[in-house]
């Protein structure tokens, strides 16, 4: 039964694979194996042809393309007195020039005596887009023969193929390659043989040719294609084998392959296909009996047994296979074997772990690993490994409420379902954190995986006596070869770590996160400390109006310069600053020192300064802009508050209150990270405000046609026309400030108008702009600073 199983499995897969054949995927590799067969079948053109080039020294000597018809004529002369058999012109005559040299030409068709084959093709029509076929005109056509010169290409757009006929009016009219090569013209397609080395074709210039410098024993005899290899003409077309070839080139292969007598055809992947289901039937019999060793190399021999076949076909009967596939399809079979082993391997080792479980130290109440028992399976592992810890929340809750017995069911309950994910060494290390140790390292995406797939198994409710209790997890986890005691306690502290940050995915421990937690219990301390002793500082960075380059606005910035901890950037204190509300005291003291460094600047610009939800919620934000205003002298139509989108969503009305009333004073009201978060025409409907700021990941790696660009386009205009500003954040190349004009965006702020600066900063920028306006100068900005 086993061994019919896995002859299915391996005839199912090697069908998938043929089927995935059909999109395409293997293309390039069915190319490359094509290419190395025309190679190895390498051969010379037959003497019959003569490939008469108008090359670059050709263009260089009579003059610019296209030339005229009496030039051609000479050509054609010229050809016929040196003895050519055909003479065919792979040249649009479609069309007329003057008369006199199209009289010309006709002459020297006539003098021909019908030996000319001219080019013919269809083409779309480029007004209709319909497929039209373009002709000789009629003096010509009365003269000479018409030849279809249209080529066919493969899924690639490599040209592979050429038409022995074209149906046109109740006839066929005959290929270039099927007239020089005797072949009856036909409604079908000749495969081109690229073993076929077009550089071995004779070939001439036409500037040699008119010049003289041609014998007669060259052209003798032979058929004459005339065409272009110049690149200026562009006649060059994407092949198998040779890249890139002139088109009169590819019309002689087609005629040389034809006048091989050896018709080439494309049996496609079905033979390796049968060869291919053939094995994998083969696979039962042999099955675990084909050790790893001999695989390898058996399944080399076939793949090179297979190519050997498709080689000899290509030289012996121009049959040409896909055979792609099949070694996909072989390479897949091995990769089935090896599986087959590594299950079997697998397998062993988890009865032996199990046989060895016995003997390890176990949770009481669930049966897992202790903290204890999971140490000493972790101090026998080599190499790196991952450790989960999962954190049970309100389990806590369900003991006090339920009492113990309940709450040892939970843990019973919790701890089948985690086993059931099988994900490795399970164990119950605290009273609600349980812990993997994976066995292996895992890292990004693979690590992130784990998140939904424990909080999916343990989603649905906890079937308790009498009750029904959901609960929910947090997860750290760590990665190292260190000691398993040090593990343990990196794992908790990112699990601690995600507990405190609410996050739903795995939280890994890194160094940088415990010198984290660290710094952060240092600035933590030390935030009282600055905001008493004068540590912060305010500082400005520029905005810019786009359109001339004046500098309309700042926006002012707290900074905290630690003598232990060194900068400390805002994103680490500001959060703390909220969670302690230490923020209503430091948001006070930015806005009144803004305020009082701003008054005192010669200059009517905007200040704007950010009010955070925690100021909102919790104090008087009215009184202290007051305050501020009042103590500093700056008007209040100068001050801009910025508030976060996030604030929009209050349902209590506080905030729209505040907003409300310092609207009424004439302080402008400023939406900042527009477009990060709670975006929505409702809010902005319900909350009057006057600028928009958007938010800079719209700027960040903005083209004219990206996505961002069309949203930019949208805010600016909605801001247009309920008549308020726009501000684009994060700009920091010329590309982008001249795209944002464009756009509609009225101001800008970012690093190429300048970094967060102090005030004198700012004062030494306002005196250089008014000495530059004295001088005449439009607008003001501030170089970017790497």
């Amino acid at each position: 039964m086993a061994a019919l199983v896995r002859s299915l499995v391996a005839a199912a897969l090697v069908a998938a694979v043929f089927l995935v054949a059909a999109t395409g995927i293997y293309a390039s590799l069915d190319r490359i194996l094509a290419d190395i067969r025309y190679s190895l079948t390498n051969r010379a053109a037959s003497t019959d042809l003569l490939f008469v080039d108008i090359d670059s020294s050709s263009l260089a000597r009579i003059g610019v393309w296209p030339w005229p018809r009496d030039v051609h004529a000479e050509v054609l002369d010229r050809l016929m007195e040196l003895g050519a058999r055909d003479v065919a012109f792979d040249i649009d005559f479609s069309t007329r020039s003057s008369d006199a040299a199209d009289a010309a030409f006709t002459a020297a068709l006539n003098r021909a005596g019908g030996f000319t084959y001219l080019a013919a093709f269809e083409q779309p029509d480029g007004a209709s887009g319909r497929i039209v076929l373009n002709q000789p005109i009629a003096p010509f056509l009365a003269e000479a023969v018409p030849v279809i010169v249209n080529v066919g290409t493969d899924t690639q757009g490599l040209v592979d193929r050429v038409p022995l006929g074209l149906a046109v009016d109740g006839g066929i009219l005959p290929s270039l390659a099927a007239a020089l090569a005797g072949q009856p013209p036909r409604t079908a397609d000749v495969l081109i043989d690229y073993g076929i080395d077009p550089h071995s074709i004779a070939r001439v210039s036409v500037a040699d040719l008119v010049d003289g410098r041609v014998a007669a024993e060259t052209v003798a005899g032979r058929q004459a294609i005339i065409g272009a290899s110049a690149i200026e003409l562009r006649d060059q077309f994407a092949v198998p084998r040779f890249g890139y070839l002139a088109g009169p080139l590819i019309q002689a292969l087609a005629a040389e392959t034809l006048k091989a007598g050896q018709p080439m055809r494309n049996w496609g992947p079905w033979p390796g296909l049968a060869t291919a289901l053939l094995l994998a039937i083969g696979f039962a019999p042999l099955g675990r009996r084909l050790k790893l060793g001999p695989a390898v190399p058996a399944a080399a021999l076939v793949m090179l047994g297979m190519e050997g076949a498709a080689l000899l076909l290509k030289a012996e009967a121009g049959v040409m296979l896909s055979t792609a596939s099949f070694h996909i399809a072989v390479l897949f079979l091995l990769a089935l074997r090896l599986l087959d082993a590594f299950l079997v391997e697998f397998a062993a080792r988890q009865r032996a772990q199990a046989r060895l479980a016995y003997l390890a130290r176990h949770d009481e109440v669930t049966g897992l690993r202790s903290r204890r028992g999971l140490i000493e399976a972790l101090h026998g592992r080599s190499g790196e490994t991952t450790l989960l810890a999962i954190g049970i929340l309100r389990l806590g809750q369900v003991r006090g409420a339920l009492g113990q017995g309940v709450h040892d069911e939970a843990l019973r309950i919790i701890a089948d379902r985690l086993a059931e994910l099988r994900l490795g060494e399970l164990a119950l290390i605290e009273r609600d954190i349980f812990a993997v140790a994976l066995g292996r390292p895992a890292y990004g995406p693979a690590l992130a995986a784990f998140g939904p797939l424990i909080r999916n198994a343990l989603r649905p409710a906890l079937a308790l006596p009498g009750h029904s209790v959901h609960v929910d997890v947090a997860i750290g986890s760590v990665t190292g070869d260190d000691p398993a005691e040090r593990l343990l306690q990196r794992v908790e502290m990112a699990l601690d770590e995600a507990r405190r940050d609410h996050l739903r995915g795995v939280l890994a421990y890194t160094d940088a996160l415990e010198q984290a937690i660290s710094r952060r219990r240092k600035i933590d301390a030390g935030l009282r400390q600055a905001l008493a002793s004068g540590a912060l500082s305010v500082v400005f960075q520029p905005q810019v109006r786009l359109s001339d380059g004046e500098l309309v606005g700042v926006e002012a910035l707290v900074r905290w310069e630690d003598p232990e901890l060194g900068a400390v950037s805002p994103a680490d204190f500001i959060p703390l600053a909220e969670e302690t509300g230490l923020i209503v005291p430091i948001g006070g003291f930015v806005l009144q020192e803004a305020c009082r460094i701003v008054a005192g600047w010669n200059w009517t610009g905007k200040l704007a300064v950010n009010i955070s939800a925690v100021q909102l919620q919790v104090s008087d934000v009215g009184a202290a802009v007051a305050a501020a205003l009042g103590g500093s002298g700056l008007p209040p139509g100068r001050l801009d508050i910025e508030i976060t989108e996030s604030l929009l969503v209050d349902r209590s009305g506080r905030v729209a209150a505040t907003i409300a009333e310092l609207r009424r004073h004439g302080i402008g009201i400023a939406i900042d990270d527009f477009g990060s978060g709670y975006s929505a025409l409702s809010y902005l409907a319900d909350f009057p405000f006057d600028k928009l700021k958007i938010d800079q990941t719209f700027t960040r790696g903005l083209t004219a046609d990206s996505s961002q660009a069309a949203i930019i386009r949208a805010v600016t205009d909605l801001a247009q026309r309920l008549g308020k500003l726009t501000v684009c954040e994060g700009v920091e190349t010329e590309f982008q400030r001249d795209l944002l004009t464009r756009l509609g965006c009225d101001v800008g702020q970012g690093y190429l108008f300048g970094r967060p600066m102090p005030g004198e900063e700012i004062v030494a920028l306002l005196e250089r702009c008014r000495v530059g306006a004295q001088a005449g100068q439009v607008g003001c900005s501030i170089p970017f600073r790497p």
